[in-house]
């Protein structure tokens, strides 16, 4: 079995190097691309649908995206990056002793370390003109960024072993993460929501590490410390299953690569 160390830094860098660095701009493009994204969603949404958020929030509503849309970013490409990790490399498959969940890890690592870059980038930006970047909300923010990039990692342990035997996948997983984004306050509030509805909202696991973030930044309510632990609890137990699942897969890749 070969150094995972050494096979995670290698597939890490390799990630990092050919999805973000290989185009024109390099690392400029960390800082260009999270502005462009920000101003197309905002135009789109507030211009053209005329989305808003509730007045007693006193916000502007590119502010509001911006906070919940990156988290979002980070997990969502993280996941449909995650998908491919295994066939992408098929060549490997039977032909060196390698375990292969680490290029599942190193394919979220380096999809959620990058868009968590851009995501810090957006809030600096921001804090020049709002008070929204303390040493304690930057600590409190790293609590749902890591549920996420965990809940990403299990998920992406879990399709990346049923894409080999299940080529479309990666197709049905895209557009579900459609739904997905649709279901999560992003780009809406949640208190334009009626009340009956909030709790079906809460279904969605996504729900309560968005929701916690608004909670920092803007909405400056209780933080939903329960709703986090319980969401933490069930991420250590997708975890477990997912690795179950990849490992027991796993044996029968060469069969189906």
């Amino acid at each position: 079995m070969l150094n995972k160390s050494h096979i995670f830094k290698y597939f890490f860098i390799r990630e990092i190097k050919n999805d973000y660095l290989a185009n024109l701009l390099g690392l400029t493009w960390l800082f260009i691309q999270p502005i462009v994204l920000l101003l197309m969603y905002w135009f789109v949404f507030e211009k053209i649908f005329n989305a808003r958020i509730p007045e007693e929030l006193n916000l502007e509503f590119i502010v509001y995206l911006a906070v919940g849309f990156w988290p979002w970013l980070a997990f969502s490409e993280s996941v449909v990056k995650s998908i491919s990790s295994v066939m992408k490399n098929s060549e490997l498959i039977g032909k060196n002793k390698i375990d292969f969940k680490i290029l599942v890890l190193a394919s979220v690592s380096a999809t959620f370390l990058v868009n968590s870059i851009s995501y810090f980038v957006i809030l600096t930006i921001l804090s020049f003109f709002y008070d929204f970047l303390s040493l304690e909300k930057i600590l409190l923010l790293f609590i749902p960024l890591f549920l996420l990039y965990f809940f990403a990692v299990s998920i992406g342990l879990f399709l990346s072993a049923t894409q080999v035997f299940v080529k479309d996948t990666l197709q049905v997983i895209t557009t579900f993460m459609t739904l997905l984004f649709f279901s999560t306050p992003i780009i809406y509030s949640e208190l334009l929501i009626p009340e009956k509805y909030i709790n079906y909202l809460k279904y969605n696991p996504l729900y309560t590490p968005i929701t916690f973030i608004h909670n920092i930044f803007i909405n400056q309510e209780l933080l939903p410390w329960q709703s986090i632990a319980y969401l933490a609890v069930v991420i250590v137990v997708l975890i477990f299953i997912s690795v179950r699942y990849f490992d027991k897969l796993s044996v029968h890749f060469e069969e189906y690569k």
